[in-house]
């Protein structure tokens, strides 16, 4: 990057938005999938995804961040991304989240972190939120030592695998 070029370093929320779904259609085009962004946009999901031949399409909500961290003492370190609690009549197993930690990509040297994480986990969690009377964040722990929602099993290439396999099934 020149001297001259100005970085902005307050970037409007619908713009990392944008940001974090371009990342993620980029990594899967990357991966061989055909990867559409809808026009007008829905409610509902983000990109559309299918194998070159066809088959079953896959859709995907992003919810991206520019610093997913938290946590406490008792829970350890989390990643969490704030999600409506509309996501529970979205219990579908075509319905796959990418839940994206831009860091401080593009200006330092970390690349995003991508987590694929079926639609019955992000449901469960804000379920269980709701229960407890907590705002309504999916989280994730980072040191992947606990049930469900460990992070390391939903990264990358990890999480993607069993994308892929709902695509065949």
């Amino acid at each position: 990057m020149s001297k001259n070029t100005k970085v902005i370093t307050k970037v409007p929320g619908r713009i990392i938005g944008t940001c974090g779904e371009h990342y993620v259609a980029a990594y899967l085009s990357r991966l061989g999938l055909v990867v559409a962004i809808p026009r007008g946009g829905t409610s509902r999901f983000d990109l559309l995804v299918s194998k070159e031949d066809g088959g079953r399409a896959i859709h995907v909500q992003v919810k991206t961040g520019t610093s997913p961290n938290g946590g406490t003492k008792a829970t350890g370190p989390i990643y969490l991304w704030r999600t409506s609690d509309s996501v529970l009549k979205w219990n579908d197993r075509n319905l796959w989240y990418a839940f994206v930690n831009l860091q401080d990509w593009p200006n330092g040297p970390g690349i995003p972190e991508v987590f694929f994480v079926p639609s019955k986990v992000v449901v469960r969690c804000i379920g269980d939120c709701i229960k407890e009377k907590d705002p309504t964040w999916f989280w994730m722990y980072k040191d992947n030592a606990r049930n469900y929602n460990g992070a390391e099993k939903y990264k990358g290439a990890a999480g993607l695998q069993p994308l892929l396999n709902a695509m065949n099934a």
